[in-house]
């Protein structure tokens, strides 16, 4: 499959997919005529990184999960990201409750906004 194929079955940029290459965090991809030729193989492989950046991994932290060879290595990166998800949930949702907080007073007061108390 050629980089365009792949991107739009990806729902990515061909540019992200030669960034991912570039980088080091998916071997070179296979190429024919001088173009890229992608197998199932190597989209099973972008899925999984592209899965990893939706949920906040960073670069870095894909190459060194790639580079870990013990699945408690692998779990500790992970588990250190998702308490860091879990930390921004709770800023979010304290922001959310703030939010419906001043939404619910609104009929009773007009918003100040301008820091005055």
């Amino acid at each position: 499959m050629k980089i365009n194929e792949a991107a739009k079955q990806l729902q990515t940029s061909a540019w992200t997919l030669r960034y991912y290459e570039q980088v080091g965090i998916m071997a070179p991809v296979t190429r024919i005529s001088g173009m890229r030729d992608y197998t199932a193989a190597d989209i099973a492989q972008i899925k999984d990184i592209l899965d990893l950046r939706d949920c906040g991994v960073t670069i870095e932290e894909i190459k060194q999960l790639q580079a870990e060879n013990s699945v408690t290595g692998q779990r500790q990166i992970l588990t250190t990201q998702a308490a860091e998800l879990r930390s921004q949930i709770d800023q979010l949702q304290d922001s959310l409750e703030r939010l419906e907080t001043k939404i619910t007073r609104l009929p009773e007061q007009a918003l100040q906004v301008s820091g005055e108390a």
